[in-house]
């Protein structure tokens, strides 16, 4: 077996596709939920500083 052949995937191109496409929304789902996420914790310590310099 050559180099070049132990290095192809034996996976079918719309395979390849539909696993791609399922990473890339995984991944973007995950960046908005941590935006979300450091957004709303950014809100919070902005509220409690302004309660405590009151």
């Amino acid at each position: 077996m050559s180099r070049l052949q132990a290095m192809t995937l034996d996976i079918p191109p719309g395979q390849l596709v539909a696993a791609l496409v399922s990473w890339a929304i995984g991944l973007a789902v995950l960046y908005l939920v941590i935006r979300l996420a450091v957004r709303h914790a950014i809100e919070d310590a902005d509220r409690r500083r302004g309660k405590t310099r009151r």
